[in-house]
């Protein structure tokens, strides 16, 4: 495995463990509204970016790492919808 690979896959890990943190939270005190809703939009919209750039670079770490936080960002939208409609 290249230097360049280990690093990336190290960047991706770190970068996708970002959001646990802030979707536990949600989950455990049922609270979203200090979550900016645009900030998770954003985050789906450059993710789904990066996603089309790794794809058709070939770049796996970064295929992962944007797949896991465009799902994770999903997870928090729909969170964040079904908790502040009440």
């Amino acid at each position: 495995m290249l230097l360049e690979e280990i690093f990336g896959w190290i960047a991706s890990i770190l970068t996708t463990l970002i959001f646990i943190p802030q979707i536990y939270k949600a989950f455990k005190t049922r609270l979203t509204n200090d979550i900016s809703m645009l900030m998770i939009v954003l985050a789906v919209l450059g993710n789904a970016a990066w996603l089309v750039h790794a794809s058709l670079t070939g770049n796996t770490p970064l295929i992962v790492c944007a797949s896991l936080i465009i799902i994770m960002s999903l997870v928090l939208i729909v969170f964040k919808y079904n908790n502040e409609k009440s």
